[in-house]
């Protein structure tokens, strides 16, 4: 055997060596296992980043019952000044200091969306609400009155400032006019919530004569809803002015949006404490508590409803008038609109019941404050399932309009008197 034959076959023989090593790593190393576990975890680090709101509320309401001395009204910590102050205070400075002053100055002369939202959060919602308490106690429905007081409370709010503005930025909507409408309804409910209240409380049907009524103190509303809610929006959105590439810089580094959710959970827990510690949940039955998540899925379903129906305003026939298109609201607009116009606040309802019903005891203001944190909860559950329905929506309108955009320039040339002359002419 020559030299050269040597070679080749020790080549091949590396070769096949070679072959058999590739082909047993490939049928004994499990390729799929590590991928399958990576997207497990993927997976359950989306959901967690998209349901972490829902998670926190279901760890601090069982602290609540597990230890409600350490969160309760002149508890441990003295949750009245530390959390029912502190925390409201923290939610709306760092809102003030989210919120874009050159984005609020544009979308401020937008009237016409700012009053169609406004309107149904302030009026339709809660007169809705009205009818459906008048109508549980004409049938004598056994629900606890509490629980028609708490739902008059909770759709006399306004809307939320964080979570509208996510929403709706994720929708892909028009985020600007979420946040806009956001901070307007949160200083217009400094005056209308508490109106609205006096209004309803001076039906003795649904405020009974004897029980519970909150104090429509309006100076003493005014004053602690100003220093807790309007003043420290003023002072974030006057910081944001004079600092906006450091607060922005702030904002990313320290995710705001994280604290204003936090101090939120902290607001809900110390509602909790107060109700664990004085056994005013006791008193409610389960068919109150079904009742209130119903009837608050049902409110803000029709929320929604109502604000799509508005802004998009359909028309039986295909030739509608000029009216209805100039009428019509963008998609963009249309999400910004539903999610402001439907949803209700906690960090303004809370320190409202707080303010109002300050004379009664504190487990009178946790059964008060349960439709308003049901309702929170069912909103923020329903709006993350809604985004990337909203989204799609969306995202279809603006490939309609590319389209046609693509068309139209297409069409033009041959529309044109002269074209027409010289295509006839051939």
């Amino acid at each position: 055997m020559s030299t050269t034959e040597t070679l080749e076959t020790t080549q091949g023989g590396s070769e096949q060596e070679s072959k058999i090593e590739v082909s047993s790593t490939t049928t004994c190393e499990p390729k799929n296992t590590p991928s399958r576990s990576k997207k497990l975890r993927e997976k359950a680090y989306a959901i967690f980043l998209r349901y972490w709101f829902l998670l926190g509320l279901a760890i601090v309401i069982g602290l609540a019952w597990a230890f409600p001395q350490v969160g309760k009204t002149n508890g441990d910590i003295e949750a009245q000044y530390t959390v029912k102050w502190g925390a409201v205070i923290l939610i709306f400075l760092l809102s003030g200091l989210g919120l874009e002053v050159s984005v609020m100055l544009k979308t401020i002369l937008r009237w016409r969306l700012h009053l169609i939202v406004q309107f149904i959060n302030f009026i339709l919602l809660p007169f809705v609400m009205y009818g459906i308490v008048r109508f549980f106690i004409a049938v004598h429905s056994d629900l606890d009155m509490t629980v028609y007081k708490g739902w008059m409370i909770a759709l006399s709010t306004s809307t939320t400032v964080s979570s509208n503005a996510i929403m709706t930025r994720n929708a892909n909507g028009n985020d600007g006019a979420a946040l806009f409408n956001a901070a307007l309804g949160n200083v217009l409910g400094i005056f209308i919530s508490p109106a609205l209240m006096t209004a309803f409380q001076n039906d003795p049907i649904v405020f009974e004569p004897g029980t519970d009524r909150g104090n429509p103190d309006y100076l003493k509303v005014l004053k602690t809803l100003g220093s807790t809610v309007l003043a420290p929006l003023v002072v974030g959105q006057i910081i944001r002015y004079l600092f906006p590439v450091r607060v922005k810089y702030l904002a990313t580094k320290f995710k705001f949006p994280i604290i204003n959710s936090l101090a939120l959970l902290c607001l809900v827990w110390s509602v909790f404490c107060d109700g664990v510690a004085s056994d005013a949940f006791t008193k409610m039955t389960g068919v109150d508590i079904v009742a209130i998540i119903f009837v608050d899925i049902f409110m803000y379903g029709f929320g929604c409803v109502a604000c799509l129906f508005v802004a998009r305003l359909p028309w039986p026939t295909k030739k509608e008038p000029k009216w209805v298109s100039k009428w019509r609201f963008s998609r963009k607009d249309s999400v910004a609109i539903m999610y402001c116009g439907a949803t209700k606040t906690v960090s303004m309802g809370i320190p409202l019941i707080n303010v109002l019903y300050s004379e009664s005891s504190y487990g009178v203001v946790g059964v008060l404050s349960l439709p308003l944190l049901m309702y929170h909860i069912c909103q923020l559950f329903i709006g993350n399932f809604q985004v990337p329905l909203l989204k799609k929506w969306v995202e279809k309108d603006e490939q309609d309009m590319e389209e046609e955009a693509q068309v139209l320039p297409r069409q033009e040339p041959v529309r044109t008197p002269h074209l027409r002359k010289r295509i006839d002419r051939k």
